[in-house]
């Protein structure tokens, strides 16, 4: 049996207190895709992931939390770049398998995670492939939501 588990429905109408993620590129851009909702929805997110774009250093792979009082948006640096400089497909699964690790290692309070079809939209992963990733942590559910 899967740890991941698929419902329709909008990411953002997830529980309120959990964490609700989407795959990010490390450039400080939110401007499309679901990356732009969250955008629109958390603004000071937005500009706090901005800010870390310019002074974190190298971002990839990593996952950062931030609390916007409803969800805790969780920021899964999958890709260095976006656009036509997006990362390969094996590059963006590798990141994504290291930015999970590090979001289950900081969800000290063991909060509900999720999620969108992480990299499937703009990145252009194939879906399976990255629930792969995510079913590589067993001992972690997830719930992705999908439209």
């Amino acid at each position: 049996m899967s740890n991941v588990t698929i419902v329709k429905g909008s990411l953002f109408d997830a529980p309120k207190g959990s964490i609700i993620c989407h795959a990010c590129n490390c450039q400080g851009v939110w401007g499309s895709g679901i990356a732009k909702q969250f955008a629109q929805r958390y603004p000071h997110a937005y500009k706090f992931y901005q800010r870390m774009c310019r002074e974190g250093g190298d971002l990839l792979g990593l996952c950062l939390l931030l609390d916007t009082g409803n969800h805790i948006v969780g920021c899964l640096f999958t890709s260095a770049n976006f656009g036509s400089k997006v990362d390969s497909v094996p590059e963006i699964l590798d990141a994504t398998a290291d930015a999970i690790g590090d979001l289950i290692w900081q969800n000290t309070s063991n909060k509900p995670i999720h999620m969108c079809k992480i990299n499937s939209g703009l990145f252009g992963v194939d879906w399976k492939l990255t629930q792969e990733v995510l079913e590589s942590y067993p001992e972690q559910e997830f719930t992705v939501w999908e439209i």
